[in-house]
């Protein structure tokens, strides 16, 4: 049966090469983006190289809660039925900037929208007979020691690299607290370190210094095409069987041990409480 994947943040990087992938695969392909210039033109380079691709554009700014919720009604009307969710989309942002919540830019594109998203589209991943959650998370998450939660949007000491950090620490103790809660209904889930990967993401929202750092690190021996960093995400979305390995963190298409940080149970059901309450979501599952 044909299967459906939505991947955010699907106009660059590793969500694009994520969705070339799957749509030759034969999937039906949800692309999501905040520039509808750009998915298009994301859509019609998959479309150029392979014409019968199944492809649908969604739009959203995932940092306003209200767009992250407008996405959800959409896709569960374009797909009933969804497979795979691949949050994926991220932003590093050399500044502070706050949502219209009031909440740092960073933690709530990068963490706040994975939840919610999750969340909203559980219906329709509890329809598919094995329906998965991707959480494209980091390594990035061992700069910090946990979650600031007494100073969540980091006033008076904000750094790009530690915002980041936090919001995909939040990632990995999401995807954790995720399976211990879990129902046998609900989708599997999985936290991805993508490696350092030769996309875009340090060049929007940062300092003309920051911009060129990144540059040049990305250009440096090691770093990973967008395919090479798109590959675990694929495997997790495609190979058949991982059901019992749900709630792991996969770094080259295999599981393995995140930082100490990550391991809290109590930080983590702090943060899916705060998350809630941030969200608006009473009742996860």
């Amino acid at each position: 049966m044909k299967k459906t994947v939505l991947i955010t943040g699907a106009t660059g990087g590793i969500g694009l090469a994520t969705a070339q992938d799957l749509a030759g695969r034969g999937y039906t392909v949800l692309l999501h983006g905040r520039s509808r210039a750009k998915a298009e033109a994301a859509r019609d380079q998959i479309l150029a190289a392979q014409p019968t691709a199944d492809l649908k554009i969604v739009m959203a700014d995932l940092g306003k809660l209200d767009e992250v919720r407008r996405l959800a009604e959409e896709v569960l009307i374009l797909a009933p039925t969804l497979d795979v969710l691949v949050n994926n989309a991220g932003v590093w942002n050399s500044r502070q900037e706050l949502t219209a919540e009031g909440v740092e830019l960073t933690f709530a594109v990068n963490h706040l929208a994975y939840f919610l998203l999750g969340h909203l589209l559980l219906p329709a991943l509890r329809k598919s007979a094995d329906g998965r959650i991707i959480c494209v998370a980091s390594d990035s998450h061992k700069q910090i020691p946990g979650i600031f939660f007494d100073n969540l949007n980091l006033d008076g000491n904000y750094h790009g690299l530690r915002a980041y950090a936090q919001s995909k620490l939040a990632n990995v103790l999401f995807c954790y607290e995720f399976e211990r809660r879990r129902g046998a209904a609900d989708p599997a889930i999985f936290a991805v370190q993508p490696g350092l990967v030769q996309t875009d993401i340090g060049l929007k929202g940062n300092t003309w210094l920051h911009r060129l750092a990144w540059k040049v690190r990305r250009q440096m021996s090691g770093n990973k095409t967008p395919a090479e960093g798109a590959a675990t995400s694929i495997f997790l979305a495609t190979e058949p069987g991982l059901a019992a390995q749900s709630g792991l963190y996969w770094d080259n298409c295999r599981p393995k041990k995140s930082y100490s940080s990550s391991y809290d149970k109590d930080e983590a059901r702090i943060l899916w409480e705060l998350t809630e309450e941030l969200t608006g979501v009473e009742h996860y599952f």
